[in-house]
This record gives C-alpha cells, sequence and structure tokens, in this order.
C-alpha cells in the first residue's frame, strides 16, 4: 500500500526526534528508517545543529540506512566537541564495514586515552572483522596483549575470540596465560573452560537476555547480544518473534539482527518462513541484511518471492508525492541477488528505474552496476534526470560499468537510439571525445 509523502514530512520527522514522548521518538525512527536514502541529507544537516537529543538518536538511523553519505558524516562526528556524541558515533560506525571506518576508529585510538571511547572503539573493530575488515584484527590484537593497556579496553578486544577459528584462538589463549594481569588470565581460563559459551540456556535466560537487548545502556544491551549469540539455534526462533513484534523500533531489529548474523547457518530454515510471512518493513529490512550475511544461495534465492510479494501490484500508480514502504526491502532484496550474479528480479528492478516518481534506492544502482546489461542503459539514462547530484554520480558508474562490461562504444546502434533526453544524460556522463589529430601522408 503507498503512502503519501509530503515535502516537510522529512524535517518534521527529524524534529520529532527531540520530543520527549517515547512514543512519538519511536514513531519517527520507524518512519525514517523506511524513507532511507531520502532521509539520508537531512539526517546529515540535523548532525551539524545544536540539538544533541536529536542528534544522539540521528546517528543510530544512519547506521541502519547503510548510505555511505551517513558513513562520513559519523565519521566527521569523532571530532565532535561533545565527549557523548563522540561516543555513539564510535558506536554506529560499528554497523558501517569498509576501510575507511577501520582507519577512522584507528586514529580515534591513537588520539584519545579516555576509557570509554577505547571501549567502544575495540568494540567496534570487533564487528568490523567480523564483517569482513580484515585489517581491523590488528589493533584488535595491538589492545589484547599490550599490558600498559587499561583492563576494561583488553577485555573489550577479548571479544574478538568469538569470531575465530579454534586453532586461532588456542593461539591466543596460550600466550593470554601468561599475562601479568590476574583479570586477563581469568578471563582466558573463563574462556577456554566454555563457562561463557553455555549451551543450550532455557528460556526464561533467553527472555531476560531479549529483555536486556532493549536497554538504553551499552553495556547492558552489547553483553546481552554477546550472550544471545552463543545461545545457538535456540536462540533464532524468539529473535525472529521480537523481531516482528519490535518492527516499529528501528535500533532493536537492529541489535537482534547483529546476532541472528553471529547465529550464522543455524538460522536459515526460521529465516526464510519469517521471508514469507513478516510484512513490516523495518523487520524485513534486518532480515535481509541478516540473509545477505549468511551467504547461502538458496536462501538468497527465496528473496526473488519476496519482491514478487511485496512490490506494488500493476494498478497500483504511484503519484509524485507518493511512497512505497517497501522499497528499501526491495532494494535490498535486490543487492543481495546481485551480489550472487543473479537477474530472477531483473523484472522488477527494471520497473523501478523506469517508473517516472519512484526515486531509485543506493542499492538498486549498485545492482544493477553489477548485472545490468546494454539493454538496462536506457533505463539509468532515464532515472539520470530525475535523480539528485550524488545518486547522478552513481548512475554514471553504473553506465561506465556496463559499457566496459558489454564492450560498448559511442557509435554503438543502442546509443544511437536514444531518446534526448536519453543522450544529453549520456553526453553528461561520457568524457567528451577528443579529436584525432591526421598526420600529413609522407611525401614520396
Amino acid at each position: 500500500m503507498m503512502q503519501r509523502s509530503g515535502a516537510n514530512e522529512i524535517p518534521e520527522l527529524i524534529h520529532r526526534l527531540g520530543s520527549r514522548s517515547k512514543r512519538r521518538v519511536d514513531a519517527s525512527r520507524a518512519r525514517l528508517s523506511i524513507i532511507g536514502g531520502r532521509a539520508v541529507e537531512h539526517l546529515v544537516e540535523a548532525l551539524e545543529g545544536d540539538k544533541n537529543p536529536i542528534r544522539a538518536r540521528v546517528m543510530p538511523l544512519l547506521a541502519m540506512i547503510q548510505d555511505p553519505r551517513g558513513r562520513q558524516a559519523l565519521i566527521a562526528m569523532l571530532l565532535d566537541r561533545n565527549p557523548q556524541m563522540r561516543l555513539i558515533a564510535v558506536r554506529c560506525l560499528a554497523r558501517f564495514p569498509s576501510p575507511d571506518t577501520v582507519a577512522a576508529l584507528n586514529r580515534l585510538l591513537d588520539r584519545s586515552r579516555q576509557e570509554p571511547l577505547r571501549i567502544a572503539a575495540a568494540h567496534s573493530l570487533v564487528e568490523q572483522y567480523a564483517a569482513g575488515q580484515d585489517l581491523a584484527i590488528r589493533r584488535v590484537l595491538d589492545l589484547l596483549f599490550d599490558t600498559r593497556e587499561q583492563p576494561p579496553v583488553r577485555l573489550a578486544a577479548f571479544s574478538l575470540l568469538r569470531s575465530l577459528r579454534p586453532s586461532q584462538q588456542r593461539s591466543i589463549l596460550k600466550r593470554l596465560h601468561e599475562d601479568p594481569a590476574d583479570e586477563i588470565r581469568g578471563h582466558a581460563a573463563q574462556f577456554e573452560s566454555g563457562a561463557d559459551r553455555p549451551g543450550e540456556p532455557d528460556s526464561p535466560s533467553i527472555e531476560r537476555l531479549l529483555l536486556d537487548l532493549a536497554s538504553d545502556h551499552y553495556a547492558v544491551w552489547n553483553e546481552a547480544a554477546q550472550r544471545l549469540g552463543t545461545c545457538g539455534s535456540s536462540a533464532v526462533k524468539p529473535l525472529i518473534a521480537e523481531i516482528e513484534r519490535r518492527s516499529d523500533d528501528p535500533e532493536y531489529c537492529t541489535r537482534a539482527g547483529m546476532v541472528l548474523k553471529a547465529l550464522g547457518r543455524r538460522c536459515s530454515r526460521e529465516l526464510g518462513e519469517a521471508l514469507d510471512r513478516i510484512d513490516a518493513s523495518v523487520a524485513l529490512q534486518v532480515l535481509v541484511d541478516v540473509v545477505g550475511s549468511i551467504g547461502e544461495k538458496p536462501l538468497i534465492y527465496r528473496l526473488k518471492n519476496l519482491i514478487d510479494r511485496i512490490a506494488p501490484r500493476e494498478d497500483d500508480r504511484l503519484a509524485a508525492n507518493d511512497f512505497d514502504p517497501m522499497l528499501r526491502v526491495r532494494a535490498k532484496s535486490h543487492l543481495e541477488l546481485a551480489r550472487i550474479g543473479s537477474r530472477v528480479a531483473i523484472r522488477d528492478l527494471r520497473g523501478a528505474f523506469a517508473a517516472p516518481h519512484l526515486r531509485v534506492e543506493l542499492e538498486m544502482l549498485t545492482a544493477m552496476c553489477w548485472i545490468g546489461k546494454r539493454e538496462e542503459i536506457a533505463l539509468l539514462l532515464q532515472a539520470h534526470g530525475r535523480a539528485d547530484a550524488f545518486l547522478q554520480g552513481r548512475i554514471a558508474d553504473a553506465v561506465h560499468a556496463i559499457m566496459k562490461r558489454e564492450r560498448i562504444r559511442r557509435n554503438n546502434r543502442i546509443l544511437r537510439a536514444l531518446s534526448p533526453e536519453q543522450s544529453a544524460a549520456l553526453r553528461s556522463i561520457l568524457p567528451r571525445a577528443r579529436a584525432r589529430i591526421r598526420r600529413p601522408a609522407a611525401s614520396a
């Protein structure tokens, strides 16, 4: 079902983030997370203001939307004058895996000796490594083995062991058993004995951890997330049920999604069933991210069924100020399908580019860049005219990628058949061809 989106809706929603009413704040966060990329510029602008309650709630939203502009804004927040704002930025950067994030967190550790910031940076670097940023492990190990480092910071770095193979864990534990700090040696012995890895906790234990996962205190919910990640398959159904029940709380859904990613393939069956059942946009966005993180192809292919289920019907007409609340879910699903090179949902992807009033999401552009063919160039150029400057740059990248992959030259008949508007967009994308200088023929 399409929802009406007024011109002033996004600034008003951001303003409501500063409300004292939890219900108003939660409703605004849920709506902004569904709007996604269209709200990023306004959210980044809000970080430049002086209303700290709004800034504190904007940063987790940018982390959930996962737009590169949000990552750069969060990195800039590491230099903010307010220590609480810097702390929130560090924690939110954990959800932006990239070399730029790792470098920014390393710079923070170089210049700051504040214990809370260093603890948060250690946790964020561990999350970066778990998300595939291998360079993050170097600084985490430095923190873990540095006997001059503050013990709470070293214990935060200790959480890295849960992301390592058993052989890697054994070599690190062997060294930690000889550490001069009693607290570190005791933690290593506890980990090796398996005391912090319960096999199958009872239901009341999981229920308490799910409640703790909603805490406003970072230490409480982070500890709950770590413990839920050790609960095995018994935690999967309760986690998905809570994501569905709290689908109007983007922050909780994101935390639960982090736990599901840590549980990995043990979630596959329940995830597949949830994709066929759940109708809430925020919950589905999180579950699609989890599916992509697990990486099982049969599960990823089920995203085609999800796209078909939530895509607007042909008789649904989008007016200029209408908004599809499931657009972000479709965009993320297309990205995961494209990541494995699949074009099974290309019809819906093409339709998103062809829709005259639909804003193309960044994930859709990335998907088209990876799997687009020559017949999609005209659709990209058509979308170029209604995109902002940021998206126009990404459309240009996609056109260049397709032309290179398909070996299309400027004089190709496909490009000659473009409309005047599409040709103008292409001219703005391609560099001007340099005239060839003909050399005079050599005299006999």
